[in-house]
């Protein structure tokens, strides 16, 4: 539990204070794709750069098949969107990660300050401040939203007490970030790009309290979601280019045999595919003697 408040306070603090001050009345439960991400030209150049967790650049040639070359460009054509949403998810974390520093170092030193431990401090601003929900709260709740509430009030009365608990923690959140955020912090470089070298890695984007954050501390954070998506980003490559590879092949021998494609799977895959029913009949029957 303090854990999760630990985050919500710190993800409250990074917010702009316009979204800060809107509290919806539902949360959403919609469920939405990911943002689209312009992948033309220069704009997946900038994307990839942006991003910096390409660990080395991709040869032009990537696989020959007797004598016939599959390129990067080959598989990029069905895997460009795929890795640069991937790609963005690294560079939306690197415009979020010098605000959640800055966020944790406040709550840290405010900690420190008191002598007592976070969890305390978050129990004393955040929590004790916070009054559960009545049971007369939450049937009025239903009342005013009942035409966009799916079931009866029976049914949801622990979810609409729950909602109506995290609204108030996250106001009471929000005045104790308002508080913090007096503290005395310098941001000497608002966007935050992915630094080249070592020289980079040491450049000062903020201070709290007269310490510093560097890039390198913000990619150092950043590391684990870098590793995860150059995986990703691999294994969408990788799958790719065995398809390009396999469909490659399969041409070359329907192009020897003077057949089409569908004629060479006909002949080739279909006869030997036995039906499921069949394969266990028959090993039933192996077993039974």
């Amino acid at each position: 539990m303090m854990k999760l408040l630990y985050a919500l306070v710190i993800s409250i603090i990074a917010m702009p204070p316009a979204i800060q001050s809107q509290t919806p009345i539902l949360p959403d439960t919609k469920k939405t794709g990911p943002a689209s991400v312009s992948t033309q030209g220069g704009s997946q150049r900038k994307t990839i750069e942006d991003c910096a967790c390409e660990s080395q650049v991709l040869p032009e040639a990537l696989a020959i098949v007797n004598d016939v070359r599959i390129t990067r460009n080959d598989i990029a054509k069905t895997t460009r969107d795929s890795v640069s949403q991937l790609q963005t998810q690294v560079i939306e974390a690197r415009k979020r990660e010098l605000d959640l520093q800055i966020n944790s170092r406040l709550l840290a030193n405010e900690s420190k300050r008191r002598g007592i431990g976070t969890t305390k401090l978050l129990e004393q601003e955040v929590v004790a401040k916070v009054k559960a929900p009545t049971d007369t709260e939450a049937q009025t709740f239903y009342d005013q939203n009942k035409e966009r509430i799916e079931g009866d009030f029976k049914d949801v009365k622990e979810d609409i007490v729950r909602y109506l608990l995290d609204q108030r923690q996250r106001l009471e959140a929000k005045k104790f970030a308002d508080l913090l955020r007096a503290a005395e912090t310098k941001v000497l470089e608002a966007e935050v790009t992915p630094p080249l070298n070592d020289t980079e890695r040491a450049r000062v984007l903020a201070t709290v309290n007269g310490e510093t954050i560097t890039s390198g501390d913000v990619e150092d954070s950043l590391k684990p979601i870098i590793f995860d998506v150059q995986q990703r980003v691999y294994k969408l490559r990788k799958d790719e280019l065995e398809l390009c590879v396999n469909d490659t092949l399969l041409v070359q021998e329907a192009q020897k045999r003077k057949v089409t494609v569908n004629a060479l799977l006909d002949l080739e895959v279909k006869p030997k595919a036995v039906p499921r029913n069949r394969r266990i009949f028959s090993s039933n029957k192996t077993r039974n003697g």
